[in-house]
């Protein structure tokens, strides 16, 4: 995490939903890494702060669809569901 003079690190785990008219299945797979890439690019942006609370985390979520979003044509993210969310 951001946080200055601090070792905090985040573990996240998430499931994306994704709509689409066609496969959406498909453009995930073909942008994978891209997709990895916007998150693994946002998450170490946050401080502590930002994401302890129940807002913060709604926040990430919703900065994070957003970003993943701009990357795909035919489908779209509608939620995600964070499975593990820890911060040491």
């Amino acid at each position: 995490l951001a946080d200055p003079g601090a070792n905090r690190y985040l573990r996240v785990t998430m499931d994306l939903e994704v709509t689409g008219d066609k496969k959406p299945e498909e453009e995930i797979t073909r942008k994978t890494s891209q997709l990895r890439d916007t998150i693994l690019m946002i998450l170490p942006t946050k401080k502590f702060a930002d994401i302890v609370s129940t807002e913060g985390k709604t926040a990430l979520r919703e900065e994070l669809i957003g970003a993943l979003n701009a990357l795909l044509t035919a489908s779209k993210v509608s939620r995600i569901y964070f499975k593990e969310f820890v911060i040491q």
